[in-house]
Order: C-alpha cells, then sequence, then structure tokens
C-alpha cells in the first residue's frame, strides 16, 4: 500500500544494493521500465520526480518497437537544467527530429511534478501540472501512426555537449514516478480521453511491464533488470557504476515543498479568472487585497470548484485591451506562500467575433490560427483549401472570406466571457463537388447541440450556406465545435459569435463592451498629468482629490463627456508633494484611483 505524505511526512522504501560482478562492458548500469502492449493514441500522464545530476536524464516517453519507421515522443528531464524540460517527436522524414527545451516554472527535480503527452492525429501536446505547455502540428504529426510502448528510462548519454559533462562519483543517480496513466483518444467525448487504466506502482505488475536488458550506442549505461525497484509504492530507475546495481537511497521524500505558481490570467467583462498550478488555501485565495491589477479595482475573489481557478470581481476592467495582473501571498494547501507574482490579463475578443477559417484577415474577419492553451481561438487538425479569387460565391457579398475554407478539421475552439449566451453561426461553401452525399459530415457544439451538414444538398455548388447555434452556454469560457465526417472530409469557411442580448437592452449590452475606466498617467507625477477616462456613455464628470486623511484637497469639472475615450491634461501642481485619491464621478458610477505627487 502506497502513502503520499504532504507536509513533514517521509516515506520509507527498502532499499535494495546488490553487488554483481562486472560482466558488462558500458561503464555504468541503467534502467527502462516498457510496457508489453502497445498503443495508438492517447493520452500518457506520470508523477514523477528525477534527478539533477549533469550529464545524464530520465525519461518518460512512447516507442514504436522495433523503430522501422521510427515512431517516437518524448518527454526528457535533462539532468545539467534546473527549470527547462526536453520534448521531441521523431518520425523516419520531415527533419526527424523535432527538439524543443521548454523552460518550466519548476525544478523538475527539485518535487514531483504532472507531465503528461497527448498525441492524437493532429498534434501532439506536452502538458506540465494539468495545462498545456508546447504543442506541435505540421506534416510530421502524420507520421506518427505507429502504435507505440510506454516507456521511462534512466541512462548516461556519451555525448556531453547534449547532457554535460558526467562526474561518476556522483552515483548512485535515482529517477522517482508515482504512478502512471493512459486515456485513449476518443474525440467529441468530454475532454476527449478516457481513462484506461493507472498503475501506482505498489506491487510489479507482468502482465502489463517488463524491465528492459539492452543498450546501444551513445549510451553508456547497460539497462539491467536490478536497477529497475518497486519499493514503498514509488518506481525508481537507478543508475549505478558496473559493479552495482538496485536501489540504496532510503526514504523517498514526496513532500509539497513548493509554492504555487502563475499559469494564466482571463478576462470575462467584469471578471478575470486566474489559474494556478495547484490547489490554494481558500483564505488567501479569496482575499480581494492579494491581487492587484492596475487602472481597476478587485473588489472579491472566490476559489472556483477545482481548487486552482480564482474569479476575480473587477471594477474598472478594460476586458479586450492590455492589463497586468499582481499576484502576492498566495498559498497552497500546504501553506507554501508564492511570492510576488505578474502576468498579463488575456483579453477576449471583441464583439462580433469574426474569423476567417482557412484564410487570412479579410473584410472584418480574423486571420485563421492553429489552437493552444495560451490562445484565444484556432483549429485542430484541417489543412487550408484556397478557390480561385474570381470564383464567384452566390448568397453572400463576403466572397473572399468564402473562398478559404479549412478542410479535414477536427476541432475548432474559441474563448469567449463565462457570463453570456451567445449565437455561433458558421458559413460553409461547396466548392468541390456537385453531387449531395459526397461531402456529409456533423458539427457538434460545446459536446451538446448537433447538425448534419452536407453543403450541397442545402445551398449548392458554389452558394454560400450560413446554419447557426442559438442559446449557447460557455460555463467554462470555451465554443467548441467537434467535425465528424459521415462521407469525405469536414470543410469550414468561417465563424462568427454574437452575444445574445438576452432582454437587457443593446444599449445595456454595449455598456458592458465598453466597461468605464479611470486612470492617471504618469503616476508618480511632478505637476501635471494626464486623465484617461473611458465612459459607457455620455455623462457630465467630475474629478474630486482627497488626501489620505479624507479631506477635499481639489474638485475637477470636466464637464459633459461622450460615450468613449478621453484623455484631458491636468495641472495638479497647486497640490503639495504626498499620496492622494482621485475619485471619477460620471452620473451614478464612481472609480477611485491612488496618485503620488512628487515635486
Amino acid at each position: 500500500m502506497k502513502f503520499v505524505h504532504m507536509n513533514s511526512v517521509m516515506l520509507t522504501v527498502t532499499a535494495a544494493f546488490v553487488l554483481l560482478p562486472s560482466v558488462y562492458s558500458k561503464p555504468y548500469r541503467g534502467a527502462e521500465y516498457r510496457t508489453l502492449g502497445t498503443m495508438t493514441y492517447g493520452r500518457f500522464e506520470v508523477r514523477m520526480r528525477s534527478a539533477q545530476i549533469p550529464g545524464m536524464l530520465s525519461s518518460f516517453f512512447t516507442y514504436y518497437d522495433p523503430a522501422n519507421p521510427w515512431n517516437e515522443i518524448d518527454i526528457e528531464s535533462m539532468g545539467r537544467y534546473s527549470n527547462e524540460t526536453q520534448f521531441n517527436t521523431i518520425v523516419p522524414t520531415q527533419s526527424n527530429n523535432h527538439v524543443q527545451r521548454q523552460p518550466l516554472q519548476f525544478n523538475p527535480h527539485a518535487a514531483f511534478h504532472v507531465f503528461a503527452i497527448e498525441w492524437t492525429p493532429d498534434y501532439v501536446a506536452w502538458r506540465a501540472d494539468g495545462v498545456e505547455v508546447y504543442r506541435q502540428t505540421g506534416a510530421h504529426i502524420a507520421q506518427l501512426i505507429k502504435p507505440q510502448k510506454l516507456m521511462m528510462n534512466i541512462w548516461q548519454p556519451a555525448d556531453a555537449g547534449w547532457a554535460g559533462s558526467f562526474n561518476p562519483a556522483n552515483l548512485p543517480v535515482y529517477a522517482y514516478y508515482d504512478w502512471v496513466k493512459y486515456y485513449a483518444y476518443t474525440p467529441g467525448v468530454g475532454d476527449n480521453f478516457t481513462l484506461q487504466w493507472m498503475d501506482d506502482f505498489n506491487s510489479f505488475d507482468a502482465a502489463r511491464w517488463q524491465k528492459a536488458t539492452h543498450t546501444w550506442d551513445g549510451n553508456n549505461c547497460q539497462f539491467v533488470q536490478e536497477n529497475a525497484v518497486l519499493s514503498g509504492g514509488y518506481l525508481i530507475l537507478c543508475i549505478t557504476d558496473s559493479a552495482h546495481s538496485g536501489y540504496s537511497g532510503g526514504e523517498v521524500v514526496d513532500l509539497d515543498t513548493e509554492p504555487p505558481y502563475l499559469i494564466s490570467a482571463r478576462a470575462s467583462y467584469e471578471h478575470v479568472r486566474v489559474l494556478f498550478s495547484e490547489s490554494l488555501e481558500k483564505t488567501s485565495a479569496e482575499t480581494p487585497g492579494n491581487y492587484i491589477i492596475p487602472g481597476a479595482t478587485v473588489q472579491g475573489a472566490s476559489l472556483l470548484g477545482d481548487g486552482r481557478t480564482v474569479e476575480l470581481t473587477v471594477s474598472g476592467l478594460n476586458p479586450t485591451g492590455s492589463q497586468t495582473l499582481i499576484v502576492v501571498s498566495a498559498k497552497d494547501a500546504a501553506g507554501n506562500t508564492m511570492g510576488v507574482k505578474s502576468t498579463g490579463v488575456i483579453p477576449f475578443l471583441p464583439f462580433p467575433i469574426r474569423i476567417n477559417v482557412g484564410g487570412t484577415s479579410a473584410m472584418g474577419y480574423a486571420t485563421d490560427s492553429i489552437w493552444v492553451f495560451a490562445g484565444r481561438y484556432g483549429a485542430v487538425g484541417g489543412t487550408s483549401i484556397q478557390a480561385s479569387p474570381t470564383l464567384d460565391i452566390s448568397g453572400t457579398t463576403e466572397d473572399s472570406v468564402f473562398r478559404a475554407s479549412l478542410e479535414g478539421l477536427t476541432f475548432y475552439n474559441v474563448r469567449v466571457p463565462t457570463d453570456r449566451t451567445f449565437n455561433v453561426k458558421l458559413l460553409f461553401a461547396e466548392m468541390k463537388y456537385q453531387t449531395a452525399g459526397t461531402r456529409v459530415f456533423d458539427v457538434t457544439l460545446n459536446g451538446s447541440q448537433t447538425m448534419r451538414i452536407d453543403v450541397f444538398q442545402q445551398a449548392g455548388y458554389c452558394n454560400a450556406l450560413l446554419p447557426e447555434f442559438t442559446g449557447v452556454h460557455a460555463p467554462d469560457g470555451l465554443i467548441t465545435l467537434h467535425f465528424t465526417a459521415v462521407a469525405d472530409k469536414p470543410v469550414l469557411c468561417g465563424i462568427v459569435i454574437q452575444p445574445e442580448v438576452n432582454g437587457v437592452g443593446e444599449n445595456k449590452f454595449m455598456e458592458d463592451l465598453h466597461p468605464p475606466r479611470f486612470t492617471v498617467f504618469p503616476n508618480p507625477l511632478n505637476g501635471s498629468a494626464n486623465f484617461n477616462i473611458s465612459l459607457s456613455r455620455a455623462e457630465d464628470v467630475v474629478v474630486e482629490i482627497f488626501d489620505l486623511l479624507g479631506r477635499e484637497v481639489s474638485r475637477v469639472l470636466l464637464g459633459h463627456l461622450e460615450k468613449g475615450d478621453h484623455t484631458l491634461r491636468q495641472d495638479m501642481a497647486h497640490l503639495a508633494s504626498g499620496v492622494y485619491l482621485c475619485s471619477l464621478i460620471a452620473g451614478e458610477m464612481e472609480l477611485t484611483t491612488r496618485i503620488i505627487l512628487l515635486k
């Protein structure tokens, strides 16, 4: 039985250090643990802690055995680096290796972290602590089609330029694996991956795993079974010298000693959702004063059900512009406190959202993109198809948008605010087939609403087809379209997303799209300053200035300002040096910001 202890409790394992005769030609002994069976596509997940020794690496990867043709997907934790890991795909052609040295916000050797590989027909993505950090697409991904074994190994490369200089005095060296999970790829279901099995390494499962006994040129280790040790609920892979094998490391330390780190912050009207690397302690997470957005006011903070996302209620937020979030004193469940960290607030797309799928920006439509976690919209899979620029598309005045399409796509994702309802219009035109039933596919929105599309049957050849989903909710902030082929390949020309007014009136809705803001620049200032004001509607505007005792020291009548953005220069030289509060009053709305005057 295995216990994962937090705080200051450690796990005890049984030592297995064995003296063996020197029968191998390699100077060191390593280890490899591999599945007997193979898998094609899926998510491969591990909780591991690698060894921080230059000149060696510990890994988690998939591999087609016997590598003809070569198919491999890697996570390689290089002992020489304390703030990065290496991702790679290897295919027979297309430049073979596709290496990415990926920066990390933590030391992978200092504590256990969760890593994952997502392998699909359209992309390979790598995840750290549950969040995608890197993705590969392109022609080489189509060559990753062979069934692969899941493997973990530890070894000492002969290439010092890659791995670093190795000092045998550091032996023995160990890498620790807590558990492994495999999810099958099931597009259109849940998060598209379905858990098939998990091994928590409480015992050796001979029906699933084998311990390797081989080596290769460029590897200074001979793999031996004795160096793959299961003890205390962990798989421990060892590098030893040529005379010894096994594990002699004693207690396996599995402590939560690292503070949480910031992953992202996304604007959603008057809210900002902040994602952290792990579950947070509730009091620190829900303290509004721990979050600062210059030019705006954080009024509230709520920890959401996943334990690692905080939703901020913010006044004066510019949801479609550039802003910064500063976080202080966030704690995880073990009490580790994060220092002062900052990140850019990712704005949502201004409405209406128009995307030229498969093409570049045209007629108010945004250029298409490939979907990544950090992005705001994009496609998964598909090839861009461009029709003749002289081709006439009936039923539309936006011919150039319909002439560009994405063929063979699997998903299309668009991030939207969480607190609105939307209408989603899709743009299609059949420019290839002139027979009904030749190209047929289903489009499913957010796993619930489905429509079947046969563009030629429904609209004819080179005619625009614009079906629409209405009343769309996106509580997780994501609109996901899943395309399933029935006959031939799915195709999509464009997407238009409009928020529904929902009875609150167009004026109120447009106010939400253009929330009021008030900032002073420069700050600190030494004589005069710009009042930067953004109004949702026309108002009479006054700025009142108070000292820190609450006494009004100045009043500026700005008069009647129209809806929109304004920059007004004001002389502040009549005030003494100090800290003041500036309050903008416009109708029933009041916004306050702090300024510092230095003379």
